[in-house]
């Protein structure tokens, strides 16, 4: 639950309370935090603001950096604002439409998720092949049996299912600033994205690391490595539990709507099957 609060004090905001998590919160210049301006609104949501803070605001505090089992370049910090006062101006939008902001924002970085994931997958089971390629076992390559070469089947389909999602929740979110398809609509199919892609990676890392066998355990092959920064796209950026109530909110508001079947046979997503 938010806690942070700002206070309009003239032509400033007083900004006090805590951000956790907070990745590249050690090096950034700058952060974008929300904070409650209407404790009295309901539902809460409408009464949250968006700011931009500059790094050396007085007040502004980095008050813990995280040792993280893997994704370790990007210096994840918690952030304390005592008594940090900032220009009026830097409030990011409407006041108490921090929400909406955050929903905006929300679409490319949960989609940089789904496509990281996608480089990782890639990546894992390409080295995995490569060396059941050249590894014998019974006097012939591993990739020749059948138990190694089904998981390397199973992975490239899986990659390619959540490949075509990306892109399909990626032209939409084009599509959305064009003005041809909503906020929730794109929500939707880009927490599906993440959702899905983020366990395809894993699973397909996972099988990676079993064709290796106890090599893959080590550090001689970054595999561990993948392993270690793929767990946290399942948890950053909203949990995948989180995506799929996303997923199941907005089917529902589709489906509730007594235009959703016109309406969803009117998107176009690909210009090549545009008249």
């Amino acid at each position: 639950m938010m806690r942070t609060t700002a206070e309009k004090k003239g032509d400033k905001f007083i900004l006090n309370g805590q951000k956790r998590f907070i990745v590249g919160g050690v090096g950034a210049y700058f952060y974008v935090t929300f904070a409650i301006t209407d404790p009295s609104a309901t539902p809460r949501t409408k009464g949250v603001s968006a700011f931009i803070i500059d790094r050396d605001t007085p007040g502004l505090y980095v008050a813990t950096v995280y040792g993280l089992i893997g994704t370790r370049g990007g210096g994840t910090a918690r952030i304390i604002f005592k008594n940090a006062e900032i220009p009026a101006e830097n409030l990011i939008g409407e006041l108490n439409g921090g929400y909406d902001v955050f929903n905006r924002m929300m679409i490319p970085e949960r989609l940089t998720t789904a496509a990281g994931s996608l480089g990782v997958a890639n990546a894992a089971i390409e080295l995995a092949a490569r060396y059941a390629m050249r590894r014998k076992a019974f006097g012939k390559p591993m990739i020749e049996h059948e138990t190694i070469n089904f998981m390397i089947a199973e992975s490239i389909t899986e990659i390619a299912h959540a490949t075509a999602l990306v892109y399909t929740a990626a032209r939409a979110a084009d599509a959305m600033e064009r003005g041809e398809v909503t906020l929730s609509y794109v929500r939707k199919l880009v927490s599906m994205s993440k959702l899905n892609f983020t366990e395809v990676a894993w699973r397909v890392v996972n099988n990676a690391m079993q064709i290796l066998g106890g090599i893959g355990y080590t550090t001689v092959y970054p595999i561990e490595r993948f392993l270690r920064d793929l767990r946290l796209g399942m948890i950053w950026t909203g949990t995948n539990e989180i995506m799929k109530l996303i997923i199941q909110h907005e089917y529902k508001k589709e489906i509730s709507d007594p235009e959703f079947w016109k309406d969803k046979r009117n998107v176009k997503l690909d210009d090549q099957l545009s008249p």
